[in-house]
């Protein structure tokens, strides 16, 4: 089931009290974390706030399954995941589910990521039984190299650019700083600058 982007839910807010934080450690997602914490569904409209904070700050194009993480019932973070690029169902043998946007509150511990990926993971086995595998990218650029993945016994797959003889380049308006995926995007009077690719880290999960 893919939501409807169009629909107005209210965003869920990322300032609000600390009184959630009472007698919880900000050292590691430990036992007492794991007890107070939760996830459930939601529409991607909710989220907005988690994915303009993300490094990313957009919505995936098509999404196919939106978390939200609860701690003492006060939202926290998120994981989205959406639609894969056509040729991942091919590469994987089944329906393949991309592991699209992650993100939590700078003060839940770092190592609860790979407590709400395993999570998200069991939703998925429970409710969505079609998906056989989920694939994620893990992006240099922003100084990722999957640690997360590999915590959660996510397998290495390469790199994006790995079965390719030439890089894949995007194109960028010299005058504004614009970003395009295809030069025939561009508006005509562009100063067009051509920039390769970053190679991302590939991780894919069997479910």
């Amino acid at each position: 089931m893919m939501f409807d982007c169009n629909v107005d839910v209210p965003a869920l807010p990322l300032i609000r009290s600390s009184a959630w934080l009472d007698g919880l450690s900000g050292e590691a997602f430990d036992s007492q974390w794991r007890q107070c914490s939760a996830i459930e569904k939601c529409s991607v409209t909710a989220l907005d706030e988690y994915i303009r904070a993300h490094y990313l700050g957009k919505r995936p194009a098509i999404v196919m399954l939106a978390l939200k993480m609860t701690v003492r019932k006060e939202p926290v973070g998120m994981v989205i995941y959406s639609m894969p690029p056509r040729e991942a169902d091919t590469r994987y043998g089944g329906k393949t589910w991309e592991l699209a946007r992650l993100y939590l509150l700078d003060e839940i511990p770092r190592n609860a990521e790979t407590w709400l990926i395993g999570r998200s993971v069991r939703y998925i086995k429970q409710n969505h039984r079609e998906v056989k595998y989920l694939l994620s990218y893990a992006d240099p650029s922003a100084g990722h190299r999957g640690t997360i993945y590999q915590a959660a016994n996510w397998k290495a797959d390469g790199r994006t650019d790995d079965e390719r003889k030439t890089p894949r380049c995007d194109y960028y308006d010299d005058r504004t700083g614009q970003k395009y995926g295809r030069r025939g995007n561009m508006p005509a009077d562009a100063v067009i600058v051509r920039k390769p690719r970053v190679s991302k880290w590939r991780y894919v999960l069997a479910v």
